[in-house]
Order: structure tokens, then sequence, then C-alpha cells
């Protein structure tokens, strides 16, 4: 019998010193979109603080019709108590700005680095992906190498989408919801370093939940479980959602839903996609049966 490995056994040094390659060439493509990120800082910085411009203008808006209700109430009130001068054109909310801060010496250098790496690392990172997957398909058979084509690209994207998705929707809304208030109270204002944070984490954490129907699909092609017994576990998981949001997100309803909702659609189209390749599956495996 044909030995399919016969081509790529090694012995255990030439293993090690390909995966040491394969390592240093993936870290080099991480290097080099970091150095790429870093060249182009300013352009990237602005892009990362867009949902704070964008929530921060929500609450500028809310503010502005909070002090001209006051200011119609009571025509006492001077306009200047709220805005920056007696001019009713100007809508300018006084004291209050759009701006993110710095407080700690060296917080201004490492935003624009953490930015850097952050977005070299998603760039990157697929290169790397690639290179190990080199080193581990010389171990794989065909079948399973196949597999791991048609489900890396895919993971890639859903990643992308859930970065996207908390980028463009769950970032601005949840400072915007979170901060909401009175005039007369405080104004927020945040560090660049506890924004960032804030923002690295929701989209991350949308990055790695939106490869749930990927995996549920991965699972249900192995005949790891059926299609069945994930739509039976329905409402555990509906449970377990809002448990998981409760837990990655800031301690308010709505921004918990906006993970967990997500959450349970993706769960759904996982059920879904289970039931696609386990009916895709049953002919191939039927065939290869008939013929033995």
């Amino acid at each position: 019998m044909e030995d399919p490995f016969a081509k790529t056994r090694m012995s255990l040094g030439s293993h090690i010193g390909e995966l040491r390659t394969r390592v240093i060439r993936g870290t080099l493509g991480i290097l080099v979109a970091f150095v790429a990120c870093w060249l182009f800082q300013d352009t990237l910085i602005l892009i990362a603080k867009e949902p704070h411009y964008i929530a921060m203008g929500w609450l500028e808006e809310d503010y502005v019709t909070q002090a001209e209700e006051k200011l119609a109430d009571d025509p006492s009130l001077k306009r200047t108590a709220y805005f920056v001068t007696s001019d009713p054109g100007d809508k300018r909310i006084r004291d209050f700005g759009k701006e993110l801060i710095f407080i700690a010496p060296a917080e201004s250098f490492l935003f624009r680095l953490k930015v850097c790496l952050y977005l070299a690392l998603i760039i990157g990172a697929p290169v790397l992906l690639w290179q190990l997957w080199l080193f581990i398909a010389a171990g794989l058979y065909d079948r399973e190498q196949r597999g791991v084509l048609v489900y890396f690209p895919l993971s890639l994207f859903a990643f992308l989408v859930g970065v996207g998705f908390g980028y463009k929707v769950m970032v601005p809304y949840a400072i915007y919801f979170l901060n909401q208030g009175s005039i007369d109270f405080a104004f927020p204002t945040f560090s660049a370093a506890s924004y960032l944070k804030f923002f690295a984490s929701l989209c991350l954490a949308l990055g790695v939940v939106f490869q749930l129907p990927l995996v549920m699909s991965f699972l249900a092609r192995a005949g790891m479980v059926e299609a069945s017994t994930l739509a039976s576990f329905r409402g555990h998981f509906i449970v377990g959602a809002f448990i998981f949001a409760a837990v990655l997100t800031p301690p308010d309803p709505f921004t918990q839903a906006m993970m967990g909702v997500p959450l349970i659609v993706l769960y759904e189209v996982g059920v879904l996609a289970a039931r696609l390749v386990t009916k895709s599956a049953t002919p191939q495996v039927s065939s290869e049966n008939g013929e033995e």
C-alpha cells in the first residue's frame, strides 16, 4: 500500500527547522504590516477614533435638545449657561468636547503603538496562520486538507465581519447608551487608553463570536454532533448567550442585547448550516458504502 506521507516524512530535527522557518516567515508578515501601519498612523488613528466621534456626536445632539428645552421652559436663563455664545444659531455646548484625552505621560505614544499593532495583527495574522497551515498540511490526508482550505477563508471572512459589526454598530451605540444623561450632571470624557481597551475588546469578542456557525457546521460535517441535537439545545443557548454577553459587555441591558441577539441569530445560522452540510455529505457516504 502506498504511503501518502512518503514525500513529506521528515526527521524530528527537520520538523523543528521547518516549523521555525514557517514561524519566522509569518512573524515577518506581521512586522511588515506593522511598519506599513506605522507609516500611515495618522489616518489609522482617525479611523480607530471614528466610533467615538459618532457616539459623541449623538450625545451632543441630545445635549442641544435638552438645553433648548430648558431655555424655553425658563426664559430667565442666559443662553451662555449651556451654549458657548448667546447666538441662537450657535449649537456648541459649553464645556463639551469630543476629543479623547491623555492622562499618562506615555499614553499618546502607547495609543498610537497599540492601534498600529492591533491592525498589523489583523492584517498579518492570516500570513502567520497560512505558514502554520503549510507546516501542518504535510501530515494531513487530502480530504482533511480540502476541508481546512474551505473553512480557513470562511473563518477569516467571518472574523472580519464580526470586527466590522463591532466597529460600525456595537462600539458607537454602546458608548452612546452608556453615557446618556442630564446636561446638568456631567459630560463624558474618555482617556485614549480606556477607549482603545473598550474598542478592541468588543471588536475582538465579536470577531470570535462570528465563528460560531462555522464551528457548528464543522462539528456536524465531522459527525461529532447532529443538527437536530443543536436545534434541541436552542433554549439553553439563548440563556447562555445572554450570560455570555453579560460577561463580555458593560453592565447595561442594551449593550448586552446587542451582543446576545446576534449570538442567537448566528446560532440559528449554524443550525441551518449544520443541516445543509449533513445533507450534502449523506449521498457521498452512501455511495462510498455501496462501492465497498
